[in-house]
């Protein structure tokens, strides 16, 4: 692995394909091109998988992304809230749908396709459909539910973007710096890794896109995505205490609801963190292999205008 020292600002200036070769000597072009802008904040920021600093920036705020992402967020923390004030009155009114799928023979089969059809990003809400698992069925067949539904979905993901979008994740992998240390990282980590990134507080369906462009062997992915499966349970046992707190149990309910909801908290965080320090730890050669990949670029350039000089 590089080190640190490896990103010691070079004497040569900052070079890139779209930069005019006419005018610059051999020396320099064949150097080690210095870190370019993007690069040099990514060395510079510590926030692993999501740059957090940019957020602090007014520019960023008033850019289309900025103002994009200023309404998800608050769409998401309103949706929250809301479900989090109104969860009884949701229960009831969701009642009559929820009893009748339950009646039916083949009701099961509903939860089941709409978590595969949420399996594909950008899509969401695999947790708001755990919780109905939880209501409608229980703990026990609420968690089959939810267990069968997200493995198939998952599967189907993998496959779709191991064969259909590797091109597409190889280009991404060289315009994203972050995405580009996150597959270093899983492609490199080994189990523990790839356990981790799925146990973490980024959503799984993402991860098993990165699992599949990457390369990673499906057996391996299969055996991470089972050991993950306790992730679901609790979203589906949260919505059994849902249900329970809407007959009118009592305290003891709503103080295992939140242990389990901290507990789960924790143990997301701590894999998160896990998954940002190995991605810091991977930065430095990453960013070094993509110098190295324009100085490439570069002496092929050189080669090229000589032949032609011939």
């Amino acid at each position: 692995m590089y080190h640190q020292s490896n990103f010691v600002q070079q004497p040569a200036p900052v070079y890139n394909e779209t930069m005019p070769m006419y005018g610059r000597s051999r020396d320099e072009i064949s150097r080690t091109p210095s870190p370019t802008p993007s690069e040099e904040r990514a060395m510079n920021s510590n926030g692993g998988l999501v740059d957090l600093s940019s957020f602090k920036s007014k520019d960023f705020w008033l850019s289309p992304r900025g103002i994009f992402t200023a309404i998800g967020l608050l769409v998401i923390g309103a949706l929250v809230i809301c479900f989090a004030i109104l969860h009884k009155q949701i229960i009831i009114g969701l009642e009559p749908a929820t009893n009748w799928a339950k009646r039916q023979t083949a009701g099961w089969l509903i939860p089941v396709g709409i978590l595969v059809v949420l399996s594909f990003p950008p899509l969401f809400g695999h947790e708001i459909v755990g919780l109905l698992c939880g209501v409608t069925w229980g703990i026990g067949e609420g968690f089959g539910i939810m267990a069968l539904g997200t493995l198939l979905g998952e599967i189907i993901n993998y496959f779709v973007f191991k064969f259909c979008c590797t091109s597409r994740a190889e280009k991404l992998q060289q315009k994203t710096i972050m995405y580009a240390c996150f597959a270093k990282v899983i492609q490199d980590g080994g189990f523990k890794v790839v356990l981790a990134a799925r146990y973490s507080i980024i959503p799984a369906h993402l991860t098993t896109t990165i699992f599949a462009a990457s390369g990673m062997k499906f057996y391996i992915f299969l055996a991470a995505a089972v050991l993950s499966l306790p992730k679901q349970l609790v979203t589906v046992y949260i919505g059994v205490l849902m249900a329970d707190s809407v007959d009118g149990t009592d305290k003891k309910d709503r103080i295992a609801s939140i242990l389990v909801s901290v507990v789960s908290f924790i143990v997301t965080s701590i894999a998160f963190r896990i998954i940002r320090q190995e991605t810091n730890k991977i930065k430095p050669q990453v960013i070094y292999e993509r110098r190295k990949a324009r100085q490439a670029a570069n002496l092929k350039m050189l080669q090229i205008d000589s032949d032609e000089n011939v």
